[in-house]
């Protein structure tokens, strides 16, 4: 059953901020495109609507509570799997320049059939792994900032994700209440890879009441050259 427009304008208010309607019918039209694709491709677990925008699209925009994102800001969201967080932020910001990095190819098709359908630009959808990519100069060190959401332990995804930021920018990885716990284990790993100060900021999901956290690292210096390691190695072998 569809949404209701005040229902979710409500529930986006609830974390400080507003939503347009020119900006809900175009996440709804993406939320129908993820439904009809996810029949065939295994993209999302949660297909109630409701659910959808509090979990995925809600959550996802808690970025923007947590931290200041300049105008034309390029981002890249690893792991994007569906395309969460990546196509919320963009469609809620479409000043920002957006790359989409994916390992499943058929994953890719779908992340190209939504930006074709919603006529989205500044949207580049890539096909291939966080450590071949972090060692492509075309990539590496290019991003003001680089996100991450359900993808893996905070250890391992720094290092997936640090070499895509220049100095100065930031990684953002959002996690549930372990959150805390896998940045107290990463800390030196961080470090080695260029990251410095780091945040956590906290929010409670209304109704089922999941705490969401988001883990901010900011890029303080250049990743070594090593980092990456090659494909498989950061999962296998995590720093310590």
């Amino acid at each position: 059953m569809p949404v209701n427009n005040s229902i979710i304008t409500s529930l986006i208010r609830n974390a400080g901020l507003e939503i347009t309607a020119e900006q809900i019918a175009k996440i709804k039209s993406y939320i129908n495109l993820l439904l009809e694709s996810n029949k065939q491709v295994n993209l999302t677990a949660i297909v109630e609507e409701e659910e959808i925008w509090r979990k995925h699209v809600l959550d996802s925009l808690l970025l923007f509570c947590a931290l200041e994102i300049p105008a034309g800001a390029r981002i890249i969201d690893v792991g994007t799997g569906a395309g969460i967080p990546g196509f919320i932020l963009k469609i809620y910001r479409p000043d920002m320049q957006l790359t989409l990095l994916e390992a499943q190819q058929k994953k890719v098709k779908f992340l190209e059939k939504v930006v074709a359908r919603l006529g989205l630009n500044g949207v580049d959808c890539l096909w291939g792994r966080a450590e071949e990519v972090g060692q492509n100069r075309n990539y590496r060190e290019k991003y003001n900032l680089a996100v991450a959401r359900a993808v893996a332990p905070l250890i391992t995804l720094a290092e997936y994700c640090l070499p895509l930021v220049q100095v100065g920018g930031f990684m953002v990885a959002y996690k549930g209440p372990a959150g805390e716990q896998e940045l107290a284990a990463a800390e030196k790993a961080i470090n080695l890879l260029g990251g410095g100060e780091t945040k956590i900021w906290r929010h409670q999901l209304p109704e089922g009441e999941e705490m969401r956290i988001l883990v901010i690292i900011k890029k303080e210096k250049t990743t070594p050259p090593a980092y990456p390691r090659r494909v498989g190695v950061p999962a296998k072998r995590p720093l310590k």
